[in-house]
């Protein structure tokens, strides 16, 4: 099907692919209107089970409490796949080993410090990989009203950074070790937006990427991670994101390259984050909805 799809086309579609599965940029193209392809799909159904990890910390407001901030990461990856240099399993220490890591943190800071006014709702989501399962599940079935989160930060590859000497194209867009990308704060709430950039210059001063906020986003990173699914609820969201790299969805996606200095001061921003919003008097203020565009993926 695919040297079908491609014939004529001066692309070769199996570069593409090869290029896709990798993780490269790639720029959209359109192919030929007068090309007509026939299709037969058969599919096998495989059932298997699996589950979020919820926890709440409640919090010390007598009214208050009854919202909340929600944190998420998700703790699958691609488990066993294709053997690349005779390694066939997919460590997915980037992703999302460190979100899953940083959300346990801050769990524990939590804990252990002053109790918030409001709740903190940890979720770690199940099967983002396999198209957002676990944060879609959530959100059509929640244990918590949905109309009582007030925000929700996800936290999905904050372990990698960008080399100063580092030429390799596949790295081009891999944020340096006191930079992050930070997706939607921007879309739904001009408060939570404000919040975070004062949070961030008042404290550890990371150099906040807006880069995968631009509409027109050929690599549609706002609608591939779990925010997506509160974003489409109503949620105002915020989306940490180190950037694509050479050892995306590869076996070679392993402890021994995470940069933990990064992973600590995105970890304490989001954490002061939080914090600050689940000890604000009010909720931040929705003050602008997603456009039609960006509630489907």
């Amino acid at each position: 099907m695919l040297s079908a799809l491609f014939e004529g086309e001066g692309t070769d579609g199996a570069r593409l692919l090869q290029a896709s599965i990798a993780g490269e940029s790639l720029k959209g193209f359109a192919l030929s209107p007068s090309k007509l392809l026939r299709v037969a799909v058969s599919l096998r159904v495989n059932r298997a089970n699996s589950q979020n990890v919820v926890a709440v910390l409640e919090g010390r407001d007598s009214k208050l409490k009854k919202e909340y901030v929600a944190l998420g990461a998700h703790y699958d990856h691609v488990g066993v796949g294709r053997a690349v240099n005779g390694d066939s399993i997919y460590n997915g220490a980037d992703d999302d080993g460190s979100g899953t890591t940083a959300l346990l943190a801050m769990a524990e800071a939590f804990a252990k410090g002053p109790r918030p006014k409001r709740s903190i709702l940890f979720i770690w989501h199940m099967g983002e990989e396999k198209g957002l399962w676990g944060s879609e599940y959530f959100t059509n079935y929640p244990t918590v009203p949905l109309k009582a989160i007030v925000a929700q930060l996800n936290i999905d590859m904050i372990g990698r950074s960008k080399k100063a000497d580092d030429a390799n194209p596949k790295n081009k867009m891999l944020t340096g070790p006191d930079e992050i990308y930070v997706i939607g704060s921007k879309m739904m709430s001009t408060e939570l937006a404000n919040l975070s950039e004062s949070v961030n210059s008042s404290y550890l001063n990371l150099r906040f990427n807006y880069h995968y906020d631009e509409p027109n986003d050929p690599e549609r990173l706002f609608y591939r991670s779990d925010h997506f699914n509160y974003a489409r609820k109503g949620i105002p969201i915020v989306f940490y994101f180190d950037g694509v790299h050479e050892d995306y969805h590869q076996p070679s996606d392993s402890p021994d390259k995470i940069d933990y200095e990064k992973m600590m001061k995105v970890t304490r921003t989001v954490f002061i984050l939080a914090s600050e919003i689940a000890n604000a008097l009010a909720r931040p203020v929705l003050d602008k909805q997603l456009p039609p565009e960006r509630m489907q993926r």
